[in-house]
C-alpha cells in the first residue's frame, strides 16, 4: 500500500467493508441472496439418481494435494456424503495423495456419522489410494469406476488431461457426471463429456454454496457486490476517457501524475 494512490486505497478499504458488512448480516441471521449455479444445483439430484439405480456414487477430487483447493473439494464431499447417507447410497472416493487420503477419510467417515449412519460402509473399501502419477491414478480410477458401474460421477478439483480419459469411463458406466474445475483449460473436455460442468470462480463458491457457513457466504456475498462497484467503475471511467481526455483533474486524482 506504500506506492497505492488515495484512490486505491479507499477501494481496498471499500471492498474490506462491503466483505465485513455481509458476514455480520450472515452471522446475525439475516437471508444473504446466492445466485443459483445450475451445476451445483444438481448435485442433489444426480444423488437421487444413482440411489434409483441402486449404484453407487464416485467422489472424485482428482490430483490435488493440501492446498486451499483441497478445503473447497472437502465442503463438497461433505455435502454429497450426507445426501447419500439420507438414502444409504455408498460414496467412492479416489485418491493421488496419502496426505489427502487421511483427511478426506476423516470428512467421509463425519458425514456419515452425521447423519447417524457411522458404520453404514467400510471407509477402506470406500476410499482408494492410488497414485500421484496421472497415467496410474487415471487408469485405476477409470477401472474401479466401471467394474462398481457408478450412477453418478463427481469430477471436482484438479486435473490435467486425464480429465476427459475419466469423464469417458463415467460415460462408458452409464452415470450422471458433474464437473466442477476451478482451471479453464479443462472446461472445453469437462463440457463435452459431462451432463453439467462449473467452473472457474463457481468452484471456490461451492464450499459456500453448500456448507451455508455464515463467513463464507458472507465473504462471497461482499465479494460480489466489489465486482459490482469494479464494473461500474470500468464503464464510467472508460466513459470519461473518451470524453475527458486522459489528460485531466480527475486522472490526476486518481493515478497522482
Amino acid at each position: 500500500m506504500e506506492q497505492a494512490s488515495w484512490a486505491l486505497r479507499v477501494f481496498v478499504f471499500l471492498i474490506a467493508f462491503f466483505v465485513l458488512w455481509k458476514v455480520l448480516r450472515a452471522k446475525a441471521g439475516r437471508e444473504i441472496y446466492l445466485r443459483k449455479i445450475p451445476g451445483l444445483e444438481k448435485v442433489d439430484e444426480a444423488v437421487g439418481r444413482a440411489t434409483e439405480m441402486g449404484r453407487p456414487i464416485m467422489f472424485n477430487p482428482g490430483l490435488v494435494d493440501l492446498s486451499i483447493e483441497l478445503f473447497c473439494c472437502l465442503a463438497c464431499l461433505s455435502h454429497v456424503v450426507r445426501r447419500a447417507a439420507k438414502v444409504n447410497t455408498n460414496v467412492l472416493v479416489p485418491i493421488a495423495y496419502p496426505l489427502t487420503y487421511a483427511i478426506c477419510e476423516e470428512f467421509w467417515k463425519d458425514a456419515y456419522a452425521l447423519e447417524d449412519k457411522p458404520g453404514l460402509f467400510n471407509s477402506e473399501e470406500s476410499i482408494r489410494f492410488f497414485s500421484p502419477s496421472q497415467p496410474v491414478f487415471a487408469s485405476s480410477t477409470s477401472g474401479w469406476m466401471e467394474r462398481d458401474r457408478v450412477g453418478a460421477n463427481f469430477l471436482w478439483g484438479s486435473y490435467g488431461w486425464e480429465s476427459l480419459f475419466l469423464a469417458e469411463a463415467g460415460q462408458r458406466a452409464g452415470a450422471i457426471q458433474i464437473a466442477c474445475i476451478y482451471s479453464y483449460y479443462q472446461v472445453p473436455f469437462l463440457i463435452v463429456s459431462c451432463d453439467y460442468t462449473a467452473f472457474g470462480e463457481e468452484f471456490y463458491a461451492a464450499g459456500a454454496y453448500f456448507g451455508r457457513d455464515p463467513v463464507l457466504v458472507g465473504s462471497l456475498a461482499g465479494q460480489d457486490m466489489s465486482k459490482l462497484v469494479i464494473f461500474l467503475l470500468i464503464i464510467v471511467g472508460s466513459i470519461l476517457a473518451v470524453v475527458i481526455g486522459e489528460f485531466n483533474w480527475l486522472y490526476m486524482l486518481l493515478y497522482g501524475t
